[in-house]
């Protein structure tokens, strides 16, 4: 009930009038908007501390954890505050839990699709339970290879939700990766090698690449087209 007051409250009176008047409402705002975290990926490459997030209106602002910043207006003129872009890092990457009272219909699906960490909720025995992505409005991924589905994992998450392109370079078994950040990088199949400075096990060039070679979208190791 609250948070509906909240939100009708919000046409009528100043937003910093709004924050001021029920400081929660940040805390709702930051779960049911629409927003993208991403992190390793432009200015908040190489850096665990910091991320991107990309609102519904099209802005973008980065996001120190580490200094507890963030480049939004309202975090600009509240500085001992926490805006809504710096709650929804803390949920999105799981470092914070999502209150109990929040509505699991009412949080935004874009949930921890593009970071590591999972997204985690309060539980009535003083506990944390992991939240998991609702798949029934999700294409199942014999239909699209790139469904996000509630097992994967973050990494994999993020090979299937960020604009690759993955084309073939030589055999055995080479391909380079184009990235949205427009770094190009070159995985070895063979090798399970990526020229990306990620330095994890199986980095998320190297699942795009075996992504696409399972759904024969790209020429197999052998530079053989999928159907020959």
């Amino acid at each position: 009930m609250a948070t509906t007051e909240s939100r009708s409250d919000a046409s009528s009176i100043d937003e910093s009038e709004l924050e001021k008047a029920d400081p929660n409402n940040r805390t709702v705002r930051a779960l049911t908007e629409v927003m993208t975290v991403m992190d390793s990926i432009g200015r908040a490459r190489n850096d665990d501390d910091l991320f991107l997030v990309n609102s519904g209106s099209g802005s973008e602002y980065l996001v120190d954890t580490r200094t507890g910043s963030c480049e939004c207006k309202w975090k600009q003129f509240n500085p001992g505050e926490e805006c809504k872009h710096q709650k929804r890092v803390a949920f999105a990457t799981g470092e914070r839990p999502i209150p109990q009272w929040v509505d699991d219909d009412a949080l935004d699906g874009q949930f921890g699709l593009h970071v590591d960490g999972e997204p985690r909720k309060a539980v009535a025995d003083g506990g944390v339970m992991q939240v998991r992505f609702d798949d029934s409005g999700v294409t199942g991924p014999k239909e699209d290879p790139l469904a996000v589905t509630s097992e994967d994992e973050p990494r994999t998450k993020r090979a299937k939700q960020e604009d690759i392109d993955v084309s073939f370079l030589a055999k055995p078994g080479r391909y380079e990766v184009h990235s949205a950040s427009d770094s190009r990088y070159e995985v070895d199949v063979l090798e399970e090698t990526c020229s990306c400075p990620d330095e994890a096990e199986r980095c998320k060039h190297r699942r795009r690449v075996e992504i696409e070679i399972d759904a024969q979208r790209v020429p197999r190791p052998d530079g053989k087209l999928p159907d020959a």
